[in-house]
């Protein structure tokens, strides 16, 4: 019993010590946390994702808070699937903040694909935050039978 506690106490502690845990933002990851040296005017968060796999390809379904259509950037290219979702702050004029319990930042998600995706037949929507992918798989090329011919 007062191993297990140990266990916990020594668990919490650790998540605690983290130089990026914040009661505050607990919720949320950063995309900082081991991207080397990029930098950012405001908090940029790695968005939740579900990804899909279905007969005809992927479907990828994103939160992305606060993010609309002409805040959002979906690109596909060599394979790499780039996200990037920029928060349009909305402090009321004429309001001075008190209390905040939640950071306000952009968005910012890659992936890497295995196969290949047809890039012209992506559809994306967005609504009330949540980002919908279709990514349809490219057809295979068909089996080409090769003739070979004799040199002399």
């Amino acid at each position: 019993m007062a191993k297990r506690e140990a266990l916990r106490a020594g668990s919490k502690a650790s998540r605690q010590a983290t130089p990026n845990s914040q009661p505050e933002l607990e919720g949320k990851l950063f995309a900082e946390q081991d991207a080397g040296e990029r930098t950012h005017e405001k908090l940029v968060f790695v968005p939740r994702v579900d990804i899909y796999e279905t007969e005809t390809g992927l479907v990828v379904v994103a939160d992305l808070p606060g993010v609309g259509p002409e805040g959002l950037e979906v690109t596909l290219e060599k394979r790499v699937l780039s996200i990037y979702g920029r928060v349009k702050e909305d402090t009321p004029e004429g309001y001075s903040q008190a209390y905040r319990e939640y950071e306000v930042g952009d968005f910012e998600r890659q992936f890497t694909l295995s196969g290949d995706f047809e890039i012209n037949g992506i559809e994306a929507n967005i609504k009330d935050g949540v980002l919908h992918l279709a990514i349809p798989r490219a057809p295979e090329a068909a089996a080409k039978r090769i003739e070979v011919r004799s040199v002399s």
